[in-house]
């Protein structure tokens, strides 16, 4: 079984039972206060739980912090015998209702849990309520979700020439690297991951890519998340019906979206998306996150983790 993508020093790891045998690995930062309220991290495509441990450390002085790798990420399964069906947005959705069903065993009913995801963990919160009828959190505070417009939004044209490229982008990454400096410098020619914050950036880099385990004489270092599922991935996202289900997440909901000043000339179709989908929430709100892009808990790990914490606790 891989090793934990968060340190033992760091968290206790357990695995969850999820549908179809699935097991996810999930984690539970130790140095959290006993007594806080408790939080859920679900994390973006090709990343796990250990890319945000800067991240997550800053949030565990005011929660007790669970975070997990979803399938095909980190410690957790991969498997590609049907890659499309496995790695459906309703799988998910599925892997997030046992982790949070586990965790509220482990911290008793009293206990107030929220949830925070970046990127992909949106999705499954998202399908969670709408799609299974589960509402367990008191809080959602999404980080731009790829919930892509339907038909007949201002931003759906845009939103269509932009997922060909990202799937296929995907595809095509190196998924071996002979050592960790060569990871640095394929992360640098990546114009979002030029952006990180120096911790996040080292994060990356000792959570993204274990020993390969193939035998092989050269050895080094490969991805958690290999590019064929984080392909797929990006390709069962543009027609997952999710925006339209949204009015169903009846959770006080705040999502936060690219920094369209950031981009100066060039248009992202995220912010007018983020604002529709908050608006078709009955609790839904959105903002901008101030100078970042869509890695935003990696650029500016501070200003994400007091949106987590002033949204969550502001009741």
């Amino acid at each position: 079984m891989p090793s934990p993508t968060l340190p033992p020093s760091f968290a206790e790891a357990f695995t969850v039972p999820s549908t179809e045998g699935m097991a996810i690995s999930a984690y539970r930062v130790l140095q959290a206060p006993g007594d806080a309220p408790a939080l859920v991290f679900a994390h973006a495509n090709s990343f796990n739980a250990g890319c945000y441990q800067p991240w997550l450390a800053r949030l565990s002085a005011h929660f007790q912090v669970f975070a997990y790798d979803a399938r095909g990420h980190g410690a957790s399964p991969s498997p590609m015998e049907d890659i499309g069906r496995d790695y459906a947005m309703l799988r998910f959705a599925e892997d997030l209702d046992a982790v949070a069903g586990w965790v509220r065993q482990m911290i008793g009913r009293a206990t107030p849990l929220h949830f925070a995801s970046h990127s992909l963990g949106g999705l499954a919160a998202i399908l969670l309520e709408a799609e299974l009828g589960q509402a367990p959190f008191e809080s959602l505070t999404l980080f731009e979700p790829p919930i892509y417009p339907p038909e007949g939004h201002p931003e759906r044209a845009a939103a269509e020439a932009h997922a060909p490229k990202i799937v296929s982008w995907a595809a095509r990454r190196s998924n071996h690297f002979p050592d960790r400096a060569a990871l640095r410098q394929e992360a640098s020619k990546i114009v979002t991951y030029r952006r990180f914050a120096g911790d996040m950036m080292e994060a990356y880099l000792d959570a993204a890519v274990e020993p390969a385990s193939d035998g092989g004489p050269d050895g080094g270092l490969v991805l958690r998340c290999p590019g064929a599922i984080e392909s797929a991935i990006y390709d069962n996202c543009p027609d997952s019906g999710i925006f339209e289900m949204s009015a169903k997440v009846a959770t006080r909901t705040r999502i936060f979206a690219t920094d369209q000043a950031v981009l100066a000339d060039l248009h992202s179709w995220a912010p007018g998306t983020m604002a529709s989908i908050a608006a078709n929430m009955p609790r839904g709100e959105w903002r901008t996150m101030p100078g970042c892009l869509h890695l935003m808990v990696q650029e500016d790990p501070d200003a994400c983790a007091a949106a987590v914490i002033e949204h969550a606790l502001q009741g």
